[in-house]
């Protein structure tokens, strides 16, 4: 529903209006592409590929913490400032992060109270930034733009601070790191699922202070639709024929759970400077 002319929800609604045309793929099984996969596919089709067999990196607390801290960034936005910080960490824990925080082995309480000083940290810098043209936080997006291809993504938080559309920001709370492929995707969903295009796409990063943006146009949403539509035809193929497909070496394989038997990512992460 909406409230003064914001949603409050996280869903926004779509509208039968046509920005771009998603391009023709190859006939296959169901294919659901996320921000993540389609991110992963970018750097290696190997390892998106691995998502599709749910095989994914090991949980982290980083990413435990990353994700706690999201939870209190859109509790903020959304009922406003938070004044007792340990309270709301123990509600968004008990909501839907208490299985991650087993699974990490997070029992002490001096490792929980040190979540809850990044956390703190993270949010102190948050709370700074200002709120004007807030829409709604944590919007789901869905869309399917031809037949057995859905398309997904969540977008931290939307603004509409004057511009032709609406501004789709993305909070980080590590580093920045290379962050346009997955709001390049973000614009691309925005724009098959609502019809207009994203006024700008933001990224920015509450460790550091950095931040990058872009202002999506149709021609830079037909080269991401050309690329999803790739990501598909490649994954359809591999399902149909049972075959591997390419490998890449990067910094990302680290983190990868192909690496203990993938050669290309032992070479690149041998070089790697840790």
């Amino acid at each position: 529903m909406s409230v003064g002319g914001c949603w409050s929800s996280g869903i926004l609604p779509t509208y039968d209006l046509t920005v771009i045309d998603f391009p023709p793929v190859v006939a296959g099984d169901a294919v659901k592409v996320s921000a993540s996969t389609y991110l992963a596919f970018r750097q290696c089709p190997a390892q998106a590929q691995a998502r599709y067999q749910r095989v994914y990196s090991a949980e982290s607390k980083a990413s435990f913490t990353g994700a706690l801290a999201h939870r209190l960034f859109a509790r903020h936005l959304q009922t406003g400032p938070i004044e007792n910080l340990h309270q709301a960490v123990r509600e968004e824990i008990g909501v839907g992060l208490n299985q991650k925080m087993v699974s990490l082995g997070l029992r002490r309480p001096s490792e929980i109270e040190e979540v809850v000083r990044q956390v703190g940290a993270l949010y102190d810098r948050f709370r700074r930034f200002p709120s004007d043209g807030f829409e709604a936080a944590e919007v789901e997006l869905e869309v399917e733009p031809t037949d057995g291809v859905t398309l997904h993504g969540k977008i931290d938080a939307v603004y509409r601070e004057g511009l032709a559309g609406p501004v789709l920001r993305d909070w980080k709370t590590g580093g920045l790191g290379e962050p346009l492929d997955q709001l390049m995707f973000y614009a691309l969903v925005w724009a098959l699922g609502h019809g207009e295009l994203a006024g700008m796409v933001e990224a920015v990063s509450l460790q550091t202070g950095e931040r990058v943006s872009r202002v999506p146009t149709r021609t830079m949403m037909k080269s991401v639709a050309q690329s999803v539509a790739e990501l598909v035809n490649v994954m359809r193929v591999a399902w149909s024929s049972a075959s591997e497909v390419e490998r890449r070496g990067g910094p990302w394989c680290r983190y990868c759970p192909l690496l203990s038997d993938c050669s290309e990512g032992q070479a690149v992460d041998a070089l790697t400077v840790r």
